[in-house]
């Protein structure tokens, strides 16, 4: 469960969690994400790995979903379904 206060928390940020709250959780980013890092790192790996996505495909860095948007983490498959799960 959830304290009163922790909720609270979530509710005044709108939904996201802190960074460090949300990367202490099992992340599925981590695994099913592919590629974790930052923008350039994550859009460097997918120009050197290009053949692993689609030819529509036009960058490789996707933000994670649950976070807030200014979060410098990005990762390769956009996982919107649980992504603390």
């Amino acid at each position: 469960g959830f304290t009163e206060e922790e909720i609270q928390a979530v509710r005044d940020a709108k939904g996201h969690l802190p960074l460090s709250v949300y990367l202490m959780k099992r992340v599925r980013f981590l695994s099913d994400g592919a590629i974790l890092g930052s923008r350039t790192f994550v859009d460097d790996v997918f120009r050197q790995r290009r053949t692993w996505f689609s030819a529509k495909r036009q960058s490789g860095a996707r933000r994670l979903h649950g976070l807030a948007r200014d979060c410098p983490l990005r990762c390769a498959r956009a996982l919107r379904v649980r992504p603390t799960g």
